[in-house]
């Protein structure tokens, strides 16, 4: 493992969407956007996207377009400026379209007022027609959470939560700037569970300065006492070219390759052991949790916030920097505060890329999808299979030829399989279908992505 660590462990997409934002090029027009909103099936089911780019405090280790702001005035204009934004949406599409899910990310969501983010839902209530059994999902920063904003965020309907949980040791959270006590997140469990909230997901993170194996092992030990629903397990991504606060961390020791993947093998046999399925390259979920089976289904999807059994076809996103997903291409908001509240303040959608796709493009998205999901893919199996499927394959087989001298695949005719050597190197594997890759410059000057491991 050591050595193909040293061969293999470079950067590689995440492959939460394909092409990937590096790809990302045109400069959409307001008649192209409003066209694409418009052409959404009036009887498909769309899913929102909703990011709070604030935070009250910064963690050394985020990889995340963040502001750090100590009250709620900035929030509270930011949300009344989405609102703004949902409208200019649901007035192109004509009608109520019909919502299955909303998804709040960010930044930190419960940084927000509850009744700021009440005034969000009521427009969204206004402007779409919610599913009866509407998925309303938040990603929670447990250090400022208690039982009151708890309880008022599941009154407005917040039924599934993301706890950034990431480590227990208080060694770890002191180096890297996130200081919660296992007793809280312990609390927060409590209270979302006492507030009816039947699916929660821990974060949790390897490769983080000071971790070591034992500290990862009683991190899954505490994990286990609190049973989460689903565990997201992330490998720390250093980019400090990207995200300058992240040089602070190298005043500490920083696992290397290896050390990463003797935490993340560690990890992963605790959290299976102790009763949850692998999802993917790295997730885990109790059976009965909805990723579970949704894996079993063969219905999982992977998105922009990761591995989900959501299945709609369509994701409009809201705020600044984030991407829309629609049948035909990606779209993103501006990361620009002050262009994002002018843009939307005179009328216009703040969007300031895109990427539409070719048919190739949505059939290569399906091949890694494929891989990135369930660790095999055949070719000929795909959607327009008799078209791309014979050049994908010649153009990824040195790589995968490569990878199957190295036991980390098995190949068939035009199918490809993940072995459990190959499994840590999903991404990479992923990669050899990728026709943008070649093109971006890896091995030359600044890598876009985090490495493999």
């Amino acid at each position: 493992m050591r050595e193909l660590l040293a061969k293999y462990d470079r950067p590689v997409p995440r492959y939460t969407s394909y092409p990937t934002a590096p790809h990302f090029k045109e400069n959409p027009g307001q008649g192209y956007y409003r066209g694409l909103l418009k052409a959404i099936p009036e009887n498909q089911s769309v899913s929102l996207y909703i990011h709070i780019p604030f935070c009250r405090h910064l963690c050394l280790y985020c990889g995340c377009n963040t502001k750090v702001v100590d009250h709620q005035a900035p929030v509270r204009e930011y949300l009344g400026v989405v609102q703004q934004e949902i409208a200019l949406a649901a007035a192109a599409i004509g009608r109520r379209q019909k919502v299955s899910h909303i998804h709040f990310g960010g930044g930190t969501p419960n940084f927000a007022a509850a009744e700021d983010l009440g005034r969000l839902l009521e427009v969204i209530g206004q402007k779409f027609t919610l599913a009866a059994d509407l998925v309303i999902a938040m990603e929670m920063d447990p250090r400022i959470l208690n039982r009151e904003q708890t309880q008022a965020l599941v009154k407005l309907g917040v039924n599934r939560v993301s706890l950034g949980v990431q480590d227990f040791q208080p060694d770890v959270q002191q180096a890297v700037n996130r200081i919660q006590p296992y007793e809280h997140v312990r609390d927060c469990v409590g209270w979302l569970r006492e507030a009816g909230v039947n699916s929660i997901n821990f974060d949790m993170i390897y490769g983080l300065p000071l971790q070591t194996p034992a500290k990862i092992h009683d991190n899954m030990e505490k994990l286990k006492q609190l049973k989460p629903d689903r565990v997201a397990l992330f490998g720390y991504a250093h980019v400090p070219w990207f995200k300058e606060h992240q040089k602070k961390l190298e005043a500490h020791h920083l696992p290397d390759a290896f050390e990463r993947f003797e935490m993340a093998e560690l990890a992963r046999r605790d959290l299976m052991t102790s009763g949850y399925v692998p999802v993917g390259i790295d997730h885990f979920a109790l059976p009965g949790d909805a990723l579970a089976r949704a894996l079993k289904a063969k219905r999982l999807h992977r998105n922009f916030q990761g591995y989900t059994a959501d299945h709609e076809q369509t994701l409009i996103a809201f705020g600044q920097t984030s991407i829309s997903q629609y049948g035909s291409a990606y779209v993103q908001n501006t990361d620009r505060n002050r262009e994002y509240k002018d843009r939307v303040s005179n009328g216009e959608f703040p969007v300031v890329k895109s990427c539409p796709l070719s048919p190739e493009d949505i059939y290569r998205r399906t091949v890694i999808e494929s891989v990135m999901c369930y660790g095999e893919v055949d070719l000929l199996a795909m959607d327009d299979a008799q078209q791309w499927a014979d050049m994908a394959w010649e153009a990824a087989l040195p790589a995968l030829a490569g990878f199957a001298a190295d036991g980390l695949v098995k190949l068939g005719d035009m199918d490809v399989t993940v072995t459990p050597l190959g499994r840590v190197f999903t991404r990479l594997i992923a990669s050899a279908f990728d026709a943008y890759l070649p093109q971006a410059g890896q091995g030359a000057g600044v890598p876009r992505h985090a490495r493999a491991v």
